[in-house]
């Protein structure tokens, strides 16, 4: 127990940067305690968003006397996300971590490496399952005016809610990764399968939604949960009428299910381990004549291919252009009505047009690829900037990179949204523009947010790509900065809505000029002292 704590420990501060890694320990104590209180801020703000949420369900639930099934339906949720978003980090974070061979050479089981990775996991998870969880039981306690115990058995198996989801994406993960390691491009095929398997989940997610009408929160949505995943019934049982067997049953049942997967994945740990970490090469290498090009174009290839060698960095970061993808499909296959329901913006059928380029912008500012380029150099980053290249090149390869990834889908899902949703011509000429300045904004702005907030010292791709600063301010800054343009757009009714959306067009290109001129001044500074 004493090993497992102590190499959780160290990851712990290595993944979420903990220790001081900068010229100055001032910068770092006033940068680390600024974002802290961002952070907080941030949770706090979801937290209470939460329970505005799970007390309006809250409050409908109890009307049709199943207030009950509230607890139940957040922990299904919270589930499922942990999930979804926990399959695509097994890779990177209990498999394929950069430090593996040091980790290797300690004096310690393989399980115990096993346990410590999966806590790592579970730190990550165990945040966003307190933001829904707390609230949601703060909400029926006040709705149910229930017993004080209610509380103290929320607190206790609130703490567990993950494990199983996790354990069943670590799972799905790992067999995910040993059948990409067997092919030659590992990671196209990582990419592929966990894209396919997360898509079939959510369009038997949609199915399920339609076909027994969840919105009606009737009791077929119980049995419903209770038949996919009986630990829900359990833990409703536990918790809602303090069952102490169900109580045990269900922590007894992640605990030993935790023991069984360590166990197992402990015995094949090297040789997956080795699978992700071997290169296979092809015997029929010929010499051909060597081709000479310009430095960008070597950085640019560089940034590329580094981009392309993560499914991590790819699913992450590039996750919005899936969605854009989606979207522009439905369209050519929905009624504006339709979307409008499935979105649950009901404007959407009436302004298809003017919310059309809000949508595909914001798919666009989700792609933040530039936002961990920096970081990513990690400990090689002496060697990019020992090199006979301008800084403003090195800028640039990163910027022409992000927008290699969504200019191209900006442009050809347009075309498919114009054709699907039969747009004017001025709602034609906007849905490109727009996008295409916020792709932009997102590269630029990406770019300067890591050289604020580096973090070179990781030694998981995840700690850079999910959990560093830069990387959670480019993702939940760059929707802010579409969130604003759709108020506006909804609040000045009276105003042409291609009017509204042009200016908000003209406001993000002048911020988008200010912080390139940043970068080419300042930013050459703060890169110059990394």
């Amino acid at each position: 127990m004493k090993q497992i704590w102590l190499l959780t420990k160290i990851q712990l501060h290595t993944a979420f940067d903990f220790n001081l890694t900068m010229k100055s320990r001032k910068i770092v104590k006033k940068k680390n305690y600024t974002f802290r209180i961002a952070l907080l801020i941030f949770i706090l703000l979801m937290a209470v968003t939460s329970f505005i949420y799970s007390y309006s369900i809250g409050t409908t639930l109890k009307l049709i006397g199943m207030l009950y099934l509230l607890p139940e339906l957040m922990m299904a949720v919270t589930c499922v996300v942990t999930f979804m978003t926990t399959i695509y980090k097994v890779k990177g974070t209990l498999f394929g971590f950069k430090d593996y061979d040091m980790i290797m050479s300690l004096p310690v089981k393989e399980s115990v490496i096993v346990i410590s990775r999966f806590i790592l996991l579970y730190s990550i998870n165990i945040t966003f399952t307190l933001i829904i969880m707390l609230p949601a039981a703060v909400a029926y306690g006040i709705l149910s005016a229930a017993n004080p115990l209610f509380y103290a058995a929320s607190l206790l198996t609130v703490l567990f809610i993950p494990v199983i989801p996790m354990i069943a994406a670590a799972v799905m993960g790992t067999l995910i990764t040993i059948i990409a390691s067997r092919f030659r491009h590992s990671n196209l095929f990582n990419l592929i399968i966990t894209f396919a398997f997360l898509g079939g989940f959510m369009i038997f997610g949609f199915r399920m939604d339609s076909e027994e009408a969840l919105g009606q929160m009737s009791s077929v949505l119980t049995k419903q949960i209770d038949r996919i995943y009986p630990l829900a019934a359990m833990y409703r049982r536990a918790v809602c009428e303090l069952n102490p067997y169900s109580m045990l049953i269900f922590l007894m049942i992640s605990g030993i299910a935790l023991i069984v997967f360590a166990y197992f994945v402990g015995i094949k740990f090297k040789a997956i381990n080795t699978g992700i970490a071997a290169n296979r090469t092809k015997s029929n290498y010929k010499i051909g004549a060597l081709k000479q090009g310009s430095p960008f174009k070597a950085l640019y290839q560089k940034e590329l291919k580094r981009f392309f060698s993560s499914s991590l960095y790819i699913m992450n970061t590039a996750f919005g252009i899936v969605m854009m993808m989606i979207g522009a499909l439905a369209t050519l296959f929905l009624s504006p009505e339709k979307l409008a329901q499935i979105l649950e913006i009901p404007q959407m059928s009436s302004m298809a047009g003017a919310l059309a380029p809000l949508i595909v912008s914001m798919c666009v500012s989700m792609t933040f690829i530039t936002a961990c380029s920096i970081s990513l150099e990690g400990r090689n980053l002496w060697i990019l900037k020992t090199s006979p290249v301008s800084i403003k090149t090195i800028f640039l390869s990163k910027i022409a990179v992000n927008l290699t990834i969504t200019l191209p889908a900006v442009f050809l899902n347009g075309i498919l949204i114009a054709v699907g949703l039969k747009l004017a011509i001025d709602d034609i000429i906007v849905l490109f523009l727009m996008p295409v300045v916020y792709a932009a904004f997102t590269a630029v702005s990406g770019l300067v947010i890591n050289l604020l907030l580096p973090k070179l010292d990781w030694t998981s791709e995840v700690s850079v790509i999910k959990q560093s600063a830069a990387s959670m301010i480019a993702t939940f800054g760059g929707i802010a900065v579409v969130a604003l343009p759709i108020v506006l757009l909804l609040g000045l009714s009276d105003i042409k809505p291609v009017y509204t959306n042009a200016a908000s067009t003209v406001v993000i290109a002048l911020m988008t000029c200010f912080l390139y001129h940043y970068l080419n001044t300042k930013g050459e500074k703060l890169f110059q002292s990394l």
